[in-house]
């Protein structure tokens, strides 16, 4: 996370400011601001919200062929959207009661925000040289993230999450260079232990 591990219940994380949700009827066509709403737009940020709404629209479609193809009716997901008046927003989607699955969510986030320079040095220590004094450091992030749980107890839970993060010169420094660097990955829950499924999550 972006905030310092605490080894005291005392301690006070670093916070980082955001702007408050806004719901919204449908989403919009990006949650970027400025130049690189534009459709038409190169920048890893705009590719990076391309792909992670593509993503998500394709795991969707692919857990409910599964639900509709088990005869279990055709659940589908629900979709919520938010926004934020300064950029940014999301897009929910939520499945419950499946045939196959008990429930699953897959979501995509693209986040305008400042960080104080200690949250930034515990997200970044390779990077966070010269900040011991810098002001706030704005950020913007992006990702998609699902878990997914099947109602066979044999079949593993399944957590995935995918983000790109980038931050401009901190505000008390103006000429210190952009940093910016991709995370997460993907994992399985089980509840019982099946080497056959584990070999075969490794090796795809």
């Amino acid at each position: 996370g972006l905030a310092l591990k605490s080894r005291s219940h005392t301690a006070r994380r670093p916070q980082v400011d955001m702007e408050r949700e806004t719901p919204e009827a449908a989403p919009p066509p990006t949650f970027l601001r400025g130049e690189e709403a534009s459709s038409g737009s190169s920048s890893a940020r705009a590719r990076f919200e391309r792909l992670i709404r593509r993503v998500q629209a394709e795991v969707c479609a692919a857990l409910e062929a599964v639900e509709e193809g088990s005869g279990g009716g055709g659940v589908v997901f629900r979709e919520d959207a938010w926004t934020r008046p300064g950029g940014g927003g999301g897009i929910s989607r939520v499945l419950q009661g499946g045939h196959v699955f008990e429930k699953a969510a897959v979501n995509v986030s693209v986040v305008y925000g400042v960080m104080p320079p200690d949250a930034y040095r515990a997200a970044r220590p390779d990077a966070a040289a010269g900040v011991e004094k810098a002001g706030p450091v704005p950020f913007f992030a992006a990702g998609v993230s699902s878990v997914i749980h099947p109602n066979n107890p044999f079949a593993p839970t399944l957590h995935f999450n995918y983000r790109y993060f980038e931050t401009e010169a901190p505000q008390d420094a103006p000429g210190a260079p952009r940093q910016w660097w991709f995370g997460g990955g993907t994992d399985l829950t089980p509840s019982y232990i099946i080497e056959e499924d584990i070999k075969h999550f490794h090796s795809v």
